[in-house]
């Protein structure tokens, strides 16, 4: 069921899915979903989780093999708001159902290996290169918010620049 919801999200959007389409869909009645779902609302937040995890597991893969972690994981991210962009206004609304300011950025606890990975992370303490993350999960999201809104036009060499201006100033600011 939730498989179903999550492909009919990714084409058309959470707001295009009602119980009595996702009934269609599974060739049933809406008494199923009903059962296991108290209501939409339940079933959007198993789908927000989702599509994290979705983003998050993607994201960590380009992270493999590619240094530093954050650009590759950054890129990747923008690439999925893009492509994924259904999923994407979904998994960026309003709507927080933990209390996880970059949750996808750091799925899975891998914060470590991102700071490992960082630019001049020897001169960095944990407390600093988390804020480091923190501020470029936060240029990074509104970057792929701008970029899949087609707000701005960008080319990849572009993203790679801004991100890593981005770092620098983070960086700075961080330090001194």
């Amino acid at each position: 069921m939730l498989n179903t919801a999550f492909e009919m999200t990714r084409e058309d959007g959470f707001a295009a899915l009602t119980a009595r389409k996702l009934a269609e869909r599974l060739a049933s009645s809406t008494q199923p979903i009903f059962r296991a779902y108290e209501n939409m609302d339940t079933l959007k937040e198993d789908l927000f989780y989702k599509c994290e995890g979705f983003f998050g597991e993607r994201m960590e893969m380009s992270a493999n093999g590619f240094e530093p972690s954050y650009l590759s994981m950054s890129l990747k991210y923008i690439e999925l708001a893009q492509r994924e962009y259904n999923l994407f206004a979904l998994l960026s609304g309003a709507e927080q159902y933990e209390n996880n300011e970059y949750g996808v950025y750091l799925q899975k606890g891998n914060t470590e290996d991102i700071i490992r990975s960082l630019p001049n992370a020897d001169e960095l303490d944990r407390e600093e290169g988390e804020n480091l993350i923190k501020l470029l999960w936060i240029f990074t999201h509104g970057l792929a918010v701008l970029i899949a809104g087609k707000r701005i036009i960008i080319d990849k060499e572009g993203i790679v620049g801004m991100l890593e201006r981005a770092y620098e100033g983070f960086y700075m600011a961080q330090k001194y």
